[in-house]
């Protein structure tokens, strides 16, 4: 809203009116010289010569009749910008450029495992029901995760899907926030060789998610590449759950990448998710 203060105005006697910064204040009319007067005597006598000039003459063919009234208005007739209302802040693009640019992510030097018992793939009191057919027992690789007990299946020369199970810790710079964490991790994983030829991520999924009761948080990602479109392949679902511990160092993970556009291989990680539970 302008300051109070004088303001250019045509329409001011001096060209000039002033703002007390809510309305306008009137002009002060300035008076009237001899000279003035003058001519206006000499305008009234004009106008009342037209007038009567009006009322003599028929107003067929009176070029000065009566016209319909304009009813149109300048002023706008849709919902107006008020300024001391907020405006409505615009709802963030899902798709995220600029993204996965190399980051330095913690290494828990520890070398992951593939082991399968009575069924079940578990680590850090996770556990889920262990995916059968073209997948095998061998582990892929997350350099941050602790305890990583994981399963692959080949889809095309150099590109994997792959299930981890294990925990991250917070004393490796991971977030005690769930959500955070898991902003954390999957920014690693598309700043890492999984995803060497990063292009954009779009974000499905941001919420929380219970395992077994236990409540945790979930956050589902599309995580597009270029350097598999010769297999027809335009990246991964990278699905990454969060859950609590009792240790508060230690945060449980369990992780899927699934090829976008491949069923049966989302249809498996989405097997894999409903078998998911917390053993402690």
């Amino acid at each position: 809203m302008a300051q109070p203060g004088w303001y250019a105005d045509p329409t001011a006697p001096d060209g000039r009116r002033y703002w007390d910064g809510q309305r306008w204040i009137d002009p002060t009319p300035q008076k009237k010289t001899p000279a003035t007067w003058l001519w206006l005597g000499i305008a009234l006598v004009v106008v009342a010569s037209i007038v009567a000039a009006l009322i003599l003459w028929p107003s067929a063919g009176n070029p000065f009749a009566a016209t319909p009234e304009d009813t149109r208005t300048a002023r706008p007739t849709g919902t107006q910008w008020d300024e001391r209302q907020p405006s409505e802040t615009p709802t963030p693009t899902p798709v995220e450029t600029g993204f996965g640019e190399p980051i330095d992510c913690p290494t828990a030097e520890s070398s992951p495992r593939s082991e399968v018992r009575d069924g079940r793939l578990s680590s850090a009191g996770l556990s889920i029901e262990a995916p059968r057919g073209e997948w095998t027992d061998s582990p892929a690789y997350i350099d941050w995760m602790h305890d990583d007990n994981s399963m692959i299946r080949s889809i095309a020369p150099g590109w994997i899907s792959n299930v981890n199970l294990g925990y991250i810790k917070v004393s490796d710079g991971f977030s005690d926030s769930l959500p955070q964490a898991a902003e954390q991790f999957i920014t690693c994983m598309a700043s890492s060789g999984m995803f060497e030829s990063f292009e954009k991520r779009e974000v499905l999924r941001n919420e929380d998610f219970s395992v077994s009761g236990r409540i945790g948080w979930r956050l589902t990602s599309n995580i597009y590449v270029s350097n598999q479109r010769h297999n027809n392949i335009e990246g991964d679902t990278v699905d990454v759950v969060l859950v609590p511990t009792e240790d508060k160092d230690k945060i449980a993970v369990y992780v899927t990448c699934a090829t976008i556009d491949l069923r049966d291989n989302q249809e498996e990680t989405n097997q894999m998710l409903q078998s998911l539970r917390w053993d402690g």
